[in-house]
């Protein structure tokens, strides 16, 4: 019976939240009080904790955004008994700590994108980022219909954490450049930055160089000349970074990464001493937050793309027919390659492709009514 009632709440509290969403134009969304309590139907019997908050993002940075997302969401679904407090990155530790912040319990809870963590195993990779692969749909609903959501806590459960994603994101920009880039032969005499362990990888099948710069650097390392192209994320976060102030040319759309999830990681411990109430309230914050974000990053890269093509001078190129099927063989010879000596990759890898297999026949079916086609005004 209480369970049915805290799933009630739960329900009654995240239709209010997208209702406002939907009739207000809010961003972010408020949710009232009373409709907070109904989760916890009132019940001051609840303890009042307060949880820390890393993040691999900066405080001005699109994804930190999302983490602060998150914990408000919390809050609201628990009445504001649970509070979790947001540290950007480098407040508490910098990003390449985080994982081990919360894996040992120095904080509860992370802000992460699984790449980072690649080091320790690069199926954290494939829970993050993919090459020529998933789109942020095909993400979204891998993770919750298709067992996906199965392999983060699979993985994340092997270092003592709970995962949770909070958005996936669509495909990032593309490499912004100081000169046009057409071709592999073109990328071959650059000096470019890239994200991803399997990137770097196919990079270097492809003859390119990859340069390390952190995405802080990224625009003054254009700027200088240390770098001739390079990657952050979509349109949205890459106007965060006003990487078109330096860089004029865009290669798009982005093989190295064709979608991205970010999430929050949770010390198992910790999660084990939340009330039950608390554990449902993370969980249905995480996807609501989760299918919030879908929309707002689209729409907001959507947008920001237009801004820059229209205002900000930039200019697009593509790379030949010829040159995107080697790429494409190449990130598919670069997971094969992995997934044949890392058993916790092949258990993700297999997992993703099992999900296209089975959506390959539909897919086909839909075509231009998959994604969607632009109208012919000539035709």
């Amino acid at each position: 019976m209480k369970t049915k009632r805290l799933l009630a709440g739960l329900l009654s509290a995240v239709l209010a939240s997208t209702l406002c969403l939907s009739g207000c134009g809010a961003d972010s969304g408020v949710m009232d009080a009373a409709n907070a309590n109904a989760v916890t139907g009132g019940d001051s019997s609840l303890p009042v904790i307060t949880w820390k908050m890393g993040s691999t993002w900066g405080s001005g940075n699109i994804h930190f955004s999302v983490d602060q997302r998150f914990t408000e969401l919390v809050s609201q679904l628990t009445g504001g008994r649970f509070t979790i407090t947001n540290y950007s990155e480098g407040e508490l530790c910098a990003a390449n700590q985080l994982f081990d912040y919360v894996q040992n319990g120095t904080i509860e809870c992370g802000g992460d994108w699984g790449g980072y963590w690649s080091g320790k195993d690069t199926a954290f990779e494939l829970l993050s980022t993919c090459m020529d692969n998933f789109t942020a749909l095909d993400y979204y609903t891998w993770i919750y219909q298709a067992g996906g959501m199965d392999c983060y806590k699979d993985l994340y459960g092997q270092y003592n954490m709970e995962y949770f994603p909070i958005v996936t994101n669509g495909t990032e920009s593309g490499i912004r450049s100081v000169r046009p880039i057409t071709s592999i032969a073109d990328m071959q005499k650059m000096k470019i930055r890239l994200g991803g362990v399997m990137a770097g990888r196919a990079a270097k099948k492809l003859g390119i160089n990859i340069t390390t710069v952190a995405a802080s650097e990224l625009y003054e390392s254009l700027q200088r000349g240390v770098i001739d192209g390079g990657e952050f994320s979509g349109p949205w976060a890459d106007d965060s970074l006003k990487l078109q102030e330096v860089a004029k040319y865009w290669c798009a759309p982005a093989w190295y990464q064709s979608s991205g999830v970010n999430g929050v990681m949770i010390n198992k411990n910790a999660w084990d001493k939340l009330p039950e109430e608390y554990q449902v309230a993370i969980e249905t914050a995480a996807k609501t937050c989760c299918g919030e974000q879908l929309a707002r990053y689209t729409w907001n890269d959507i947008t920001t793309a237009n801004k820059m093509l229209t205002e900000d001078g930039v200019i697009v190129t593509a790379l030949n027919e010829d040159d995107w099927q080697t790429i494409r063989e190449t990130c598919r010879q670069v997971y094969e390659e992995e997934a044949a000596v890392n058993e916790n990759f092949n258990k993700v890898y297999s997992s993703m492709m099992e999900y296209r297999d089975i959506s390959a026949t539909y897919r086909d079916m839909l075509g231009d009514y998959s994604w969607g086609f632009n109208y012919d005004d000539a035709n």
